[in-house]
């Protein structure tokens, strides 16, 4: 009887709503950063964020990516906007890349895996020859 118990005890746990992530309630989309389109350096960035009782990001961790990359993820994050509830740490990846087509435009498209992922596209850069 009393393994029966701890049996109800832990799937409770493991379907609490304290395990589930929190949703961002509000999320701005990132624009690739000019000078790395223009060196064409592409990546995953892996950011940990401390995600505060009222929803806000309160501590960044930055785990791994370009610098250039990096910041312009950290930068973006610290717009986000989750529900309120615990403090909770959530790991958010961001991957930059670049498409096949050529432009002397940045129109970044991105799309968004929430919780915790974003993928941002921007053509890759035009070569100038200037005479």
């Amino acid at each position: 009887m009393p393994a029966r118990g701890l049996l109800i005890a832990l799937l409770l746990l493991a379907f609490s709503p304290q395990a589930q992530p929190r949703l961002p309630i509000h999320v701005e989309s990132p624009s690739y950063p000019q000078l790395a389109r223009q060196a064409r350096i592409t990546g995953v960035v892996v950011l940990i964020a401390q995600i505060a009782s009222d929803g806000s990001v309160s501590v960044l961790i930055r785990k791994s990516g370009h610098p250039l990359l990096l910041q312009a993820a950290e930068d973006n994050l610290k717009k986000w906007k989750f529900q309120s509830g615990e403090d909770q740490q959530m790991e958010i990846t961001y991957h930059f890349k670049l498409g096949e087509k050529y432009s002397t435009f940045a129109q970044t498209e991105c799309v968004f895996d929430l919780p915790n992922s974003v993928t941002i596209t921007s053509p890759q850069p035009r070569i100038q020859i200037s005479e």
